[in-house]
């Protein structure tokens, strides 16, 4: 117990900071240690993560972050075939409960900031943040896993189980609502009713793509002014 304490102390910190995310008593009654944090249940056995070719992680080894607006680091790993945070401390794993709000986590290294945002369907869950502000534009990383094919016959050589990362999917989150962004611009426009014409005017003015994140991020600074 008291290697949890000392593992969340810094989360609590984060949470006073930021009302919106779980106490350190939520967390400390919920968080699972999970010594074979390595292998899942396919339904019809347990696998081995060494097992698969690829990984289900964004990034493969531990990376430090910060957790919420404070300066301190800890070392995490997200499971993006999870869609869970795992966190290390003195060589112990641990993962945050799946589906209850977390800190946020901003990885050091490349600023990425990995958010829980409820959506109350399939996606809920950790998304990364690409522009803050009312009219959020957040991406969802997905992998999924392929089971193994035999082998039809002796010339024909069977596939390995595989994790194979999906295109992410982008969402603007509004003040009202949690929406995935339309491939149209006009439709697009249209969640927007008021602001529909000068939305269209800039999408055209500046070229912008829907599904090109760099176009999106422009988008969402847009919004926000």
């Amino acid at each position: 117990m008291k290697a949890i304490i000392s593992l969340l102390s810094l989360l609590f910190i984060a949470n006073i900071t930021q009302a919106q995310q779980i106490s350190l008593s939520e967390i400390s009654s919920n968080i699972r240690f999970n010594k074979q944090i390595n292998e899942f249940n396919s339904g019809a056995a347990k696998i081995k993560y060494s097992d698969i070719q690829g990984i289900p992680y964004y990034y493969a080894q531990f990376v430090n972050a910060k957790v919420g607006d404070n300066e301190s680091t800890i070392p995490v790993r997200y499971n993006i075939f999870l869609d869970t945070i795992e966190l290390v401390e003195k060589e112990n794993v641990y993962e945050l409960p799946k589906d209850e709000p977390t800190p946020d986590f901003t990885f050091t290294t490349t600023k990425e900031k990995l958010v829980f945002v409820k959506t109350n369907d399939i996606y809920s869950g950790h998304f990364f943040e690409l522009t803050g502000g009312k009219n959020r534009i957040l991406k969802k990383v997905i992998t999924k896993y392929q089971p193994a094919t035999p082998a039809p016959n002796s010339l024909i050589a069977g596939t390995p189980a595989q994790f194979i990362l999906q295109r992410p999917i982008y969402f603007i989150e509004t003040e009202n609502n949690v929406i995935s962004i339309p491939k149209n611009s006009k439709e697009f426009a249209a969640l927007f009713p008021d602001r529909a014409k000068e939305i269209n005017e800039f999408v055209k003015t500046n070229k912008i793509k829907l599904n090109r994140e760099e176009d999106l991020i422009k988008l969402g600074n847009f919004l926000n002014k």
